[in-house]
């Protein structure tokens, strides 16, 4: 069925539905004759050939199969020959193997003898030249002892280890003990410790021997593997890496007169005088440095030991005294503040001086480990704050407290002398903890210096709200003058190196608080603003508090004198008769006196800046005032609009000029109501104006600008405008009615 439907499909396809399409079936009949033809031909050579082709195929797999056979037969005869010839040669090769090992250990005993041999001959050549008194050759001799020790160290013959170490340690403790007589013989005819510097008078031969020995000592050293563990009563010692030989020598003598002075119950030993040890110290290093640079430091880079300064190892080795003294004396005096602040007084000023005239580098340690410890740490902060407290108190209670420091001529910005001690205060602790190495500390010094901030923020509150009502002639101006000036100098502050750093930190441990510790990554978004700023928005808000109080007070004063020019007669006022003698409104003066005498007193009483926004301040409330008490509440006749014109800008104004070239400015609403009072009476400039004011949208083809600005009037908008002309007296609603139905 699937023949015949195949064949089906094939016939549609070749005739489709065309009837014409039948005369293609001759066609088709021959191409399947000639294809059929072709199929036989080939089925035909097919059954011919294939006969031949298997046969053939037999007979290769028949050879195949006959040489198989043969070589398995040969295999076999060969395993056997094999298996015997192997079990008559394994008598043999155990008896080789045999005298194979008995080599292997011979020649590893040998070598063992000829390394047991070496070290003796090095140890005999170490007697021959100690006998020859040839300090050079014991040297070399040592570290030919010392690398050989180094190539054996990893060895597993365990008891030969075990000889060269004891060897080592033998010969060193030996020639240790030769030297370091011999260097100390030679100090002493150098006579060491010096005394201000004497190196010029230094015998020549002396000062050979001392090089010589030197060098000695400074090959003398143990391999790091043998080299034994410093002994220490304290963590804090565990950071001072060992002294070279030389050194150490060297500092042996000034510890001996250390402990003598500064321990026991020497007179020098005093809880009180805890500069008397660390002036020792200081004066001992300037003393030497030159001696150690010069003599010794030429050494040390001879024998390729550049990374080891001479100074820094004779400085470490002091400082490393004073960290031993102070943590012994410290625990005792934590009981006395005056003794304690002292102490940490005189460490901060010791480490300061250290790393300042003699270049101690902080990546060494330094006697500010000992008061970082956590209880000692926990009483300097403590201490730290309660005289910060007391200073702050004295300082705020003085007579003098809100003077100012120099005279309103030479100081700009008023400083007081209470605003300039307590910054003295905050930098004074700043540089206290500037050279704590852990951003900890320092952060914790950060916090107590940004509580004193607020605690002094908020005592000038309590100041103020002490003070009486009338602000001027009170401490409120001095307080607003140290506020001004304290938060100008926290914002330079802010941009600090030392700050930015803390800053830093302190972003970093509060990311690593809220994720657990597990973040310690900085975003820059973070890292915008200051540690200042929170404190600084707080005094600047305070700051504009007192600013607007100041200027209520004096507006206050303005307005209880402005009664009668507010309520003069400006419907009625006659021209002027000559307009350049015009004088001034007789009700106008003491309000004008008032306001000078306020002005004059606000300058001598604020820094510049403060006085610049206090008078911008004032103009402004006194320029709505004005508009909304005078001009708005009044009816003015042509003198009267000249005659206010005239108080405004020639009296006013210039009461404003010494402090700005264009007062006009600041008073926006008034200058412009000015000019719209003295327009010209029945001007087509005046129904103009009129008309745009009372039209929604104006006229058609002007602009609010263009009409307005036409006439100088550029604060004041068509409302307000409408309402300025409105209090003109030729202005009339008959008038206003006409142009309004134009």
């Amino acid at each position: 069925m699937d023949l015949k439907q195949n064949v089906i499909k094939k016939l549609n396809a070749e005739f489709g539905k065309d009837v014409k399409n039948i005369g293609k079936s001759r066609d088709l009949y021959k191409r399947l004759e000639e294809e059929k033809s072709s199929i036989e031909k080939s089925l035909s050579l097919a059954s011919s050939e294939v006969p031949s082709k298997v046969s053939a195929a037999i007979k290769a797999v028949e050879d195949t199969t006959d040489q198989i056979n043969s070589l398995s037969t040969q295999f076999d005869a060969v395993s056997v020959a094999v298996r015997n010839q192997l079990q008559k040669d394994e008598g043999i090769a155990t008896q080789l193997q045999e005298y194979f090992d008995k080599i292997d250990n011979l020649e590893k005993a040998l070598a063992y003898l000829h390394r047991v041999k070496t070290i003796e001959d090095i140890s005999k050549g170490l007697e021959s030249a100690l006998a020859e008194k040839d300090d050079f050759k014991c040297v070399e001799r040592y570290v030919c002892l010392c690398n050989l020790n180094k190539l054996l160290q990893h060895s597993k013959c365990q008891h030969l280890v075990t000889f060269l170490n004891d060897t080592v340690h033998f010969w060193h403790n030996l020639l240790k003990q030769k030297f370091s007589t011999e260097f100390e013989a030679v100090l002493k005819v150098m006579k060491w410790p010096f005394v201000n510097n004497s190196l010029a008078t230094l015998p020549p031969d002396a000062l050979h021997q001392f090089q010589q020995l030197t060098e000695c000592l400074l090959q003398l050293q143990l391999p790091v593997h043998l080299s034994p563990q410093p002994v220490v009563t304290s963590t804090l010692l565990t950071d001072f890496a060992p002294l070279c030989l030389p050194i150490s020598l060297m500092i042996r003598p000034l510890r001996k007169r250390f402990l003598f002075h500064f321990y026991g119950a020497k007179q020098t030993n005093r809880p009180d005088k805890p500069e008397w040890f660390f002036t020792q110290i200081l004066t001992w290093i300037r003393d030497h440095e030159k001696c150690v640079s010069q003599w010794v430091q030429p050494i040390l880079n001879r024998n390729n030991m550049h990374t080891i300064s001479a100074k820094l190892e004779m400085m470490r080795g002091l400082v490393q005294l004073v960290v031993e003294k102070l943590h012994s004396e410290l625990p005792h005096l934590q009981y006395d503040d005056t003794l304690f602040s002292h102490t940490v007084d005189e460490t901060l000023g010791f480490d300061r001086e250290l790393r300042e005239s003699f270049g101690y580098p902080a990546s060494q340690p330094s006697v500010i480990g000992v008061l970082t410890q956590a209880q000692m740490f926990v009483k300097w902060i403590h201490l730290e704050k309660k005289y910060a407290s007391e200073k702050m108190d004295a300082m705020l209670s003085s007579d003098t407290a809100w003077l100012p420091l120099g005279t309103p001529e030479l100081d700009e910005l008023r400083i007081t002398e209470c605003g300039e001690s307590f910054l003295t205060l905050l930098l004074t602790i700043t540089e206290r903890y500037s050279s704590l190495p852990q951003p900890g500390h320092r952060l914790q010094f950060l916090e107590l210096q940004l509580e004193l901030l607020d605690d002094f923020r908020v005592r000038l509150l309590q100041l103020l709200h002490e003070e009486p009502v009338d602000p001027l002639n009170s401490r409120l101006p001095a307080i607003l003058n140290t506020i001004s000036y304290l938060a100008s100098v926290l914002q330079e502050w802010g941009d600090l190196t030392h700050f930015l750093q803390l800053q830093y930190y302190k972003v970093q441990f509060d990311n690593a608080g809220s994720h657990g510790g597990s973040n310690l990554a900085v975003d820059d978004k973070d890292l915008q603003g200051t540690v200042f700023d929170d404190i600084v928005r707080l005094l600047l808000r305070m700051k504009d508090e007192l600013i607007s109080s100041l200027c209520e007070a004096v507006m206050m004063d303005i307005m209880a004198c402005s009664r009668e020019y507010r309520k003069d007669k400006w419907f009625a006022m006659s021209s002027p008769k000559d307009p350049v003698n015009q004088t001034i409104t007789p009700s106008v003066c003491l309000m004008f006196q008032v306001l000078a005498e306020r002005l004059h007193q606000l300058q001598e009483l604020l820094s510049v800046p403060l006085f610049s926004t206090a008078w911008q301040t004032l103009a402004k409330d006194l320029n709505q005032f004005i508009y909304e008490e005078v001009i708005l509440q009044n009816k003015f006749n042509e003198g009267g609009a000249m005659q206010f014109q005239y108080d405004m800008t020639r009296n006013m104004f210039p009461l404003f000029g010494q402090f700005t070239r264009k007062p006009d400015i600041h008073f926006p609403q008034v200058n412009d109501s000015c000019i719209l009072l003295n327009l010209s009476k029945g001007s087509a400039l005046l129904k103009k104006t009129i008309t745009y004011c009372l039209t929604d949208d104006g006229i058609k083809g002007l602009q609010e600008e263009n009409v307005l600005s036409e006439i100088g009037v550029h604060r004041l908008d068509a409302e307000k405008s409408l309402a300025v002309l409105s209090r003109r007296t030729d202005v009339t609603h008959d008038l206003i009615h006409d142009l309004t139905h134009l």
